[in-house]
C-alpha cells in the first residue's frame, strides 16, 4: 500500500485512472446540456469552473484557492502535468505551494467539460487551454487533457483526485 505523501512513478498513473473511471461509470451529461442537469451535476460543473479559478490563482503565485476546492483527506491524490504523483492532502498542497512559488504567469480556461455523477462521487473530464510563461520568459499556448474526481463532503463537492497529461514544458517551469 502506498502511504500518504509518497511520490509514485509515472507508469502507475494510467492504471489508477482506469480504475477510477471504471468505478465511477454511470449516467453522463455534458456542459452543453445545462437544462437537463440535476442539482448535483450542476454543483460538480461549478466545482470544475472553480478549478480554473484555482489554476489561474496558482499562475499568479497564490495556492490558497486550491485549499478551498480540494478535500483535506488523507486519501486524495494529485498527478500533475509535470509528472508527479502525490497521495494525501499534505503532500498535494505542498506540491501546489511549490508550483505557485515557481509560477511565472499564465491564464487557462476549460473546454468540453464532461461530468458523471453517481451518488456522492463524480468525475469530470475536460480540456484545459490557455497560455503559460516559460522559464525563459516566453509565453506559449497549452492544451492539456485533465480528469478530476469529486466526493460530496458535508454537502459540498470537493476534489479528491486530479490527473493532467504530462506536459513537458511544465517540468521546465516547476523544476527551474
Amino acid at each position: 500500500m502506498v502511504q500518504p505523501g509518497t511520490v509514485v512513478a509515472r507508469g502507475f498513473r494510467l492504471a489508477v485512472l482506469g480504475v477510477v473511471c471504471a468505478a465511477l461509470a454511470g449516467p453522463a451529461i455534458s456542459q452543453e446540456e445545462p437544462d437537463t442537469m440535476s442539482p448535483d451535476e450542476q454543483a460538480v460543473h461549478d466545482a470544475v469552473s472553480q478549478w480554473f479559478v484555482v489554476l489561474n490563482a496558482m499562475f499568479d503565485g497564490d495556492p490558497k484557492p486550491f485549499a478551498e476546492l480540494y478535500s483535506h483527506a488523507d486519501d486524495v491524490t494529485y498527478m500533475g502535468a509535470e509528472g508527479t504523483y502525490r497521495i494525501g492532502w499534505a503532500a498535494t498542497y505542498d506540491d501546489w505551494k511549490s508550483q505557485a512559488e515557481k509560477s511565472l504567469g499564465g491564464h487557462v480556461h476549460g473546454e468540453e467539460v464532461h461530468v458523471v455523477v453517481d451518488g456522492n462521487m463524480a468525475t469530470a473530464t475536460h480540456l484545459t487551454e490557455g497560455t503559460i510563461r516559460t522559464a525563459d520568459g516566453k509565453t506559449i499556448d497549452q492544451r492539456v487533457r485533465e480528469t478530476s474526481v469529486f466526493r460530496k463532503e458535508n454537502g459540498a463537492w470537493k476534489m479528491i483526485g486530479h490527473q493532467a497529461d504530462d506536459y513537458p514544458v511544465w517540468i521546465e517551469v516547476v523544476d527551474r
